[in-house]
């Protein structure tokens, strides 16, 4: 099981169920249909009207694809995560708040976990990753660093699990058990019950009981 924080497990999960799959499926085209948004381009900054069940959003156009695209998965994130227009009569604390949330959703729909992180171990070329998302290179470098960092965390959970497993069943060999061990054992099944306990605590406290 993959660390993910519980937003960019969401993104999976509502593109997921709209059968989004691979990169070709990430076109503003394509998403703007799927999540009802209706994209119209011009001269000035990029910005986005939305309700629970639709969005209105316009896109600066003289700029480069990739921060077209950029500006296209910023204002999707309001749209996913946030409620009502920003900046209107909103305080300026909350306003920044929902601009870094919108900023890291961007990262999290232009570059899903499930579709990216493959491709990441595939083609590990910064450039090549560039290309095939169409995303600026910041923002690659940026869901890199998240992956590699979660993908750290999750190997020092599973060893660290198996050290602590290592450990208790060093600890359960029989005639190696110290009595503090039996006595977190014993207050242990009296908070969850014998039932619950495994066969080998079980075992143990039976055979300390002889």
């Amino acid at each position: 099981m993959q660390y993910m924080n519980p937003r960019e497990a969401r993104v999976e999960r509502i593109f997921k169920a709209r059968n989004i799959q691979n990169p070709h499926d990430l076109t503003i085209e394509n998403l703007s249909a799927l999540f009802n948004i209706k994209v119209n381009y011009y001269k000035k900054k990029s910005d986005c009207y939305y309700d629970d069940n639709c969005a209105m959003m316009w896109l600066k156009e003289d700029q480069s694809l990739e921060d077209i695209r950029s500006d296209f998965f910023h204002e999707m994130g309001h749209f996913i995560d946030h409620s009502g227009k920003q900046g209107e009569g909103m305080p300026i604390a909350f306003e920044k708040l929902q601009e870094a949330q919108a900023h890291w959703l961007s990262i999290y729909l232009s570059m899903p976990r499930y579709i990216f992180e493959p491709i990441m171990n595939e083609h590990p070329n910064l450039q090549t990753l560039k290309e095939i998302f169409q995303i600026p290179e910041p923002m690659v470098r940026e869901r890199i660093r998240i992956i590699r960092q979660q993908n750290t965390m999750h190997f020092q959970f599973l060893r660290r699990k198996a050290l602590e497993e290592e450990s208790i069943n060093h600890t359960l060999q029989k005639g190696k058990v110290y009595k503090t061990t039996i006595q977190v054992l014993r207050q242990l099944e009296k908070q969850v019950g014998k039932e619950n306990l495994n066969c080998e605590v079980k075992n143990l406290l039976r055979r300390d009981r002889w």
